[in-house]
């Protein structure tokens, strides 16, 4: 990984002074780059729009967003620490030790621990009128110190804070309802058979994604019919 000060070649790169240090680039995204940084504290993460003009400006209000929901969702264990949001709308978030659900053979040990304990955080979440709305992507799921599970990456999450507007708790509700399906699929890994019958209750379907499993299965159906066509001699 590249690693040095945290800059994107544009003037006033870096992450501020109390986060100056060596950093590691991890990837890039949607919303910018995103950085280890070592400090005095320890490592974190830091969140840091680039490009220039229009896009820079959704950049940095993505962040502001996110900084807002991480506001939401202070003190709900298994969700890391937000340490503030920097001039330049660089988000600062504590670094969580483990590996992504992701990786082969994960999560190790009690697999039913895991899957239980990762409900009781999505619903924790819940409860603080946020929803993740990417937890199909096991790249949010962290396998964290002792198998315990961790949720990152709430760039895409919605909220419905008291006082919300109708439409927001529609979708609020909506996105509640994909991230459980999301936990429900992980867990079983479309092994619908061997789903614990207490487990159904969270397998809901929004309207979007049963429309889009609809469109799957006819996808499969016309390319096993292609497959079995005879080819002419």
């Amino acid at each position: 990984m590249p690693s040095g000060e945290v800059d994107d070649a544009q003037p006033g790169g870096g992450v501020g002074a109390s986060t100056t240090g060596s950093a590691t680039l991890l990837g890039q995204g949607y919303q910018g780059a995103v950085y280890r940084v070592e400090t005095a504290d320890g490592p974190v993460i830091v969140k840091k729009p680039i490009g220039r003009g229009v896009a820079r400006a959704l950049r940095r209000a993505m962040l502001r967003r996110e900084y807002g929901i991480y506001q939401l969702l202070a003190g709900v264990p298994g969700v890391p620490a937000c340490r503030g949001l920097r001039p330049g709308d660089e988000l600062v978030l504590d670094l969580v030790p483990g590996v992504s659900l992701r990786e082969p053979g994960q999560p190790a040990g009690d697999r039913e621990r895991f899957f239980a304990e990762l409900l009781q955080l999505i619903q924790a979440v819940h409860r603080a009128r946020v929803a993740h709305g990417d937890l199909k992507r096991k790249d949010n799921i962290l396998v964290g110190p002792g198998g315990h599970p961790f949720l990152i990456d709430f760039g895409t999450a919605v909220s419905a804070p008291p006082g919300s507007g109708a439409l927001r708790r529609w979708l609020f509700r909506q996105m509640r309802r994909t991230d459980l399906n999301a936990w429900v699929k992980l867990k079983y890994q479309r092994q619908w058979v061997e789903m614990d019958p207490a487990d159904r209750k969270y397998l809901r379907p929004t309207l979007p994604e049963a429309v889009a499993r609809r469109l799957r299965r006819a996808w499969r159906r016309l390319t096993l019919r292609r497959l079995r066509r005879p080819r002419p001699d």
